[in-house]
This record gives C-alpha cells, structure tokens and sequence, in this order.
C-alpha cells in the first residue's frame, strides 16, 4: 500500500475540505439534523427507530437531534392513530423549507467541487464509486 500513500493522503485531503465546505451550508442544524430532515421527506413520517436504521445511528442519537429539531419547529412528533404508544417524528413545513434551501447550497457546493472536470472524468468518478461502495457493503 506504500505505492498508494498519495492515494491516501489526496483521499483523506478531500474528505476533510469536503467535510468542512458542507458543516458551513449546515447554519441553523447538524449533520444527524440535515440528515434526519432529508430522511423524512423521502420517506415521510417515521420511527426513532426507523430512523436509526435507514442513517446507521443510534436510537438515542436520533432522540436527541428530533428533541432539537422539534424545539426549533423543524419537525413535530405525532401518535399513530392505532397506538398512541407509537410516535413519529414528520416534517414541519419550516423543515421542509430550511432543507429545501440546505439541498440548494449543497448542490451548488457539489458543483464547485467538480468544477473543471470533464464529463468522462466524473462519468468515472461514479464507477469508482460504485465499486468502492460495493466494497464497503460487502465488509
């Protein structure tokens, strides 16, 4: 692997500045937030627990990034109508609205990291990805 120390060091460079140029699109909410908001407006209201599984986090760390959400009115927590034992958390149209607006700076931030690089090269971009991805499901 020594002949891929600059592999390495180049992967770990990006990944910090990535990391950083994404935490300051983040204003008003953490990443477990962000991730959360997106959560529910793909799937739509959910269990804590649903939660944990689909972003591979804990149960208490999704009770504790919903409690902040749900006081800054991003998201609110409902009973099922069969068990009022069981609550989900669903999108508040503030939420909706905040991460409409994260998506936005985060696509033009995603645009400015590719920028200058030819369609082939990011057409390759993906297929590393995708085999890289596999690698790690198949861990």
């Amino acid at each position: 692997m020594a002949e891929h120390q600059e592999l390495l060091e180049l992967f770990y460079s990006v990944l910090r500045k990535m990391k950083k140029e994404w935490h300051k699109q983040l204003y008003d909410i953490n990443p477990t937030q962000y991730l959360i908001l997106k959560a529910l407006i793909h799937g739509g209201p959910q269990k804590a627990t649903e939660l944990a599984e689909t972003l591979q986090i804990t149960p208490g760390a999704i009770t504790g990034a919903s409690d902040k959400l749900v006081a800054e009115g991003y998201a609110e927590r409902k009973g099922a109508k069969e068990d009022r034992r069981v609550v989900y958390l669903e999108i508040t149209a503030k939420g909706k609205q905040l991460t409409d607006s994260l998506i936005e700076n985060q696509n033009k931030v995603m645009a400015k990291f590719f920028e200058g690089l030819p369609e082939e090269d990011i057409d390759h971009l993906i297929r590393i990805y995708r085999v890289i991805s596999g690698n790690l499901d198949n861990q």
